[in-house]
Order: structure tokens, then sequence, then C-alpha cells
């Protein structure tokens, strides 16, 4: 059987860790279950779960990390523009 080798465009991991250092207040998340990246957009989407999101909260000042809000105002996931930036280092 051939060897097949599986890339991503950057490391999904690294950019949350980096995006997260940026807020002075992280808030608290659950596991990962969805990752989608659309690297022409350079924007990270990040689902801890399955839930309705109702509201978009920003996360930081330049306004690069918005934090999808469930009906209990728990963070369901995030969304990281310029993701790439944050997976650098």
């Amino acid at each position: 059987m051939a060897k097949v080798e599986v890339k991503m465009a950057l490391d999904p991991f690294k950019a949350v860790r980096g995006a997260l250092r940026h807020i002075k207040k992280p808030p608290s998340l659950g596991k990962i279950i969805a990752i989608d990246y659309d690297e022409e957009a350079d924007v990270l989407y990040v689902k801890f779960k399955h839930s309705k999101t109702v509201d978009n909260k920003p996360l930081d000042n330049e306004g690069l990390m918005l934090a999808s809000m469930d009906e209990r105002n728990e963070v369901a996931g995030l969304t990281i523009m310029e993701a790439s930036r944050f997976a650098a280092g």
C-alpha cells in the first residue's frame, strides 16, 4: 500500500494557543470537535460544542478573534482572522 501524507496549511492548535495569548482574560474552552481553515481568507473556525450560536463576542481589541456564544452564554466556538499570524513562531 502506498504511503499517503496529509498536511494542513497551518497548525490549528498552535494558532488557537497563539491567539489566546493575546487576550487578557481568555475564555474557558472545551475540547475541539471541529476545525475548518479557509486558507485563502486566512480564517480559522474552531468548534467546541454542538449548539446554536446566539451571539458573537469580540475577544481582542483588533477584532481578529470572535467567540461564538451559545444560549447559556458559553463559548461554543472561535473565529480567528489572520490565523497564520498566530500560528507562526
